[in-house]
């Protein structure tokens, strides 16, 4: 990762942590679209995510999603 982008990443880090008590391990929550980019440009966020952030991560989805992308002829009932 560049230099600067470590240096914002953390410096916002450092204002999350601070003003809400914001600490490891992290949990992300995960959407639809943001899952579809990560596996169009083939990038393992279990792996990565933990590196950009600097610290221990957790990846949470919704059970609406995970029913959408395992059953998709059952997620049209939803919506």
């Amino acid at each position: 990762m560049k230099i600067t982008r470590q240096k914002h990443a953390k410096k916002h880090l450092g204002f999350f942590r601070n003003n809400f008590g914001v600490r490891e391990p992290y949990q992300i929550l995960l959407d639809g679209t943001f899952c579809q980019a990560a596996l169009r440009g083939r990038i393992q966020l279990r792996e990565q995510l933990p590196r950009y952030l600097m610290g221990e991560t957790q990846l949470c989805t919704t059970s609406l999603l995970k029913c959408y992308y395992l059953a998709p002829q059952e997620a049209q009932i939803w919506g």
